[in-house]
């Protein structure tokens, strides 16, 4: 800790839409006393029991729980595999896999067999490799959904609404996913070729995730550094120095004092 205290870990502007924007969800979706099945989920079995070999029921198994996790459970949805991103060959024996062939997830309003609204969602197979990716993936999309429900505008608008879906996602209790998910990079090698894999999901920065897990686990009554042993490292060190500056300025009266038709 420096001598003048803990660092804001955003700029002015982040830091204080973050805030408006939790008291946003906690007017538009309420806290814990509204919502006491909420948790910080962690990548472990006791929330994710062993899925199914099968791909299709693997990653049904893996929504449903991430929807029960969500409170969302009896929520009409439907599942569905979409595009999946494919290797590119960019020498003999060298292939890149990069962020751009086909998006993470999406979500669509449709209509279901008997004429009822139902959120259709797709994820990309590629990410049934990495379950945390998935789970990311699925608790974005289902922010959506929550999202759609709102009586009222986000701050910053409609326009920046998935930044916003992302936050959500957190306040879901989802925020190790996010975090984890946010930015990934790998190599790969054998005897007859190399290639590298980096993907950048969802649309928070990895220090705008973890100063989200911060902020929403105080207001939840929770430690946030109950998250750090499932972060990556340097995420983990992230999530430290939020949560002194977050201790420290009081953040839970900070939200209260919001004026959200001034923001």
């Amino acid at each position: 800790m420096s001598l003048f205290g803990p660092k804001r870990p955003l700029s002015k502007d982040e830091w204080e839409w973050q805030l408006a924007s939790f008291k946003w969800l906690l007017a538009e979706f309420g806290g814990i006393e509204r919502n006491p099945t909420n948790v910080l989920v962690l990548p472990t079995a006791e929330y994710f029991p062993p899925t199914s070999g099968e791909p299709a029921e693997k990653a049904q198994q893996i929504f449903d729980q991430v929807r029960t996790l969500s409170g969302m459970a009896e929520w009409p949805t439907r599942l569905l595999a979409g595009e999946a991103s494919k290797e590119a060959n960019i020498a003999s024996g060298i292939s890149l896999v990069h962020e751009n062939h086909a998006p993470a997830g999406e979500f669509l309003v449709k209509n279901g067999p008997t004429g009822e609204q139902l959120a259709e969602i797709r994820y990309n197979p590629r990410h049934l490799a990495n379950p945390e990716s998935l789970i990311a993936t699925f608790a974005h999309e289902l922010s959506h959904y929550l999202m759609a429900n709102a009586k009222s505008d986000p701050p910053g608008g409609w326009d920046i609404h998935e930044l916003t879906t992302d936050l959500t996602a957190v306040y879901l209790g989802f925020g190790i996913f996010m975090a984890n998910s946010a930015w990934n990079f790998e190599g790969h090698s054998s005897f007859d070729q190399q290639g590298w894999q980096y993907e950048r999901q969802g649309y928070l920065t990895e220090r705008g995730l973890v100063t989200a897990i911060a902020i929403w686990e105080t207001l939840a009554g929770r430690d946030p550094m109950a998250a750090a042993p499932f972060l990556k490292p340097h995420l983990a060190k992230d999530l430290k120095k939020a949560t002194a500056y977050v201790h420290k300025n009081a953040v839970a009266q900070e939200i209260a004092e919001y004026d959200l038709e001034q923001y």
